[in-house]
């Protein structure tokens, strides 16, 4: 099941995946069944995986028929890579454990990151939650895509504001190289407010924002931009119908290109963009028996549905998929061995170019 934000769009959304939701069993695990159940968060308390598994917990817990609470184990990381190495390793399938990790765990395994240990291809997913990412630039105003590459970008890299170039911004690093344009990654903005203020101030040129980051819908973001910049593409699902001027990647490329985006490279950005869209994936070991699988499904299920677990997915203007839905939404990150190689290589290729401020080149 799908659990929108309350907008035109999204409701049609909801309505159109109910018959969906109806498949799902009616049934719940015994105390028997899952002992000593838990939720290992890849983060803090504090970090949106800890705030989801602190209000889904009690959900979780009596669909699941457990005589104690769900136990809530954090992890000091804040990408979930550490937590998702032992969730691999010390989990065994017996629907005792469940791991909330965030996409950049799932990022950090697609670029080849060497602390990671795991396989999230081999996860079974229960819920995610979803959001929207915008990539902006500066640019003249009242110009087509196609106009801009040829005019004001055309002679001029574009300096982008990274955490650091395999962070989350890798989508639009490696999105605005496919686009053609030339970008260098300018590390060192972990906050979305820094590098708003690094735009404004002209230290860099372009800025991939996520809404959730900042606290307030896309619109108002678009509405607050520095002058001279302007959206030139969104991932993702819009969480706002008025914010459907900004074109989604496919037609920001082919407004540029006149025919659409293919190869190994492409593919492994929409796997990139999937893990940066997503926001949390909750989900169990592989192996773990079809009848634990299902009671946790309906537990995210019903974890999903619940009405403060539903005002916080508003609040952050996420979308959540829960239950057999949620399968799809992983699978969007998981591209084939010739696109992660492809993007490995392009990383392998960039890197020494990126540590001395220059250009980032296609393959």
């Amino acid at each position: 099941m799908t659990v929108p934000s309350p907008t035109r769009r999204d409701c049609l959304k909801g309505l159109a995946l109910l018959g969906a939701g109806s498949a799902l069993p009616s049934l719940s695990a015994h105390a028997a069944d899952i002992p000593d159940a838990r939720l290992l968060l890849g983060g803090t308390m504090a970090s949106i995986q800890g705030q989801f598994g602190e209000l889904a917990a009690g959900v979780i817990s009596r669909t699941l028929g457990l005589d104690a609470p769900l136990e809530i184990t954090p992890d000091i990381g804040q990408d979930g890579v550490r937590a998702a190495n032992l969730f691999d390793a010390n989990s065994a399938p017996d629907g005792s454990t469940a791991l909330i990790a965030p996409g950049s765990a799932l990022l950090a395994s697609l670029t080849g990151d060497p602390r990671v240990h795991y396989d999230f291809t081999r996860w079974t997913p229960l819920l995610t939650a979803h959001t929207t990412t915008v990539v902006i630039a500066r640019a003249e105003l009242h110009k087509t895509l196609r106009s801009r590459l040829k005019g004001f970008f055309h002679d001029h890299p574009v300096r982008l504001a990274v955490s650091r170039p395999t962070g989350t911004e890798l989508d639009a690093l490696l999105g605005l190289t496919l686009l053609g344009l030339r970008p260098i990654p300018v590390s060192g903005f972990a906050r979305t407010e820094e590098a708003l203020d690094a735009l404004a101030n002209n230290q860099v040129d372009a800025v991939q924002l996520l809404p959730y980051t900042l606290g307030v819908p896309v619109e108002d973001v678009l509405a607050r931009l520095p002058p001279d910049t302007v959206p030139i593409y969104h991932t993702g699902d819009l969480s706002d119908t008025s914010a459907d001027s900004i074109p989604n990647f496919l037609e920001a490329y082919q407004q540029a290109r006149h025919r659409p985006p293919e190869g190994a490279l492409y593919r492994a950005w929409q796997a990139v963009s999937a893990s940066t869209y997503t926001a949390l994936t909750v989900a169990l070991p592989m192996l773990t028996p079809p009848d634990l699988v299902k009671s946790w499904q309906k537990a995210c299920w019903d974890a999903a549905v619940d009405p403060t677990v539903r005002h916080w997915a508003e609040k952050h203007h996420f979308m959540l998929a829960a239950g057999a839905n949620a399968a799809p939404f992983l699978s969007r990150a998981t591209p084939d061995i010739g696109a992660i190689l492809a993007l490995r290589r392009w990383i392998a290729m960039n890197t020494p170019r990126w540590r001395i401020g220059q250009e980032t080149r296609p393959i």
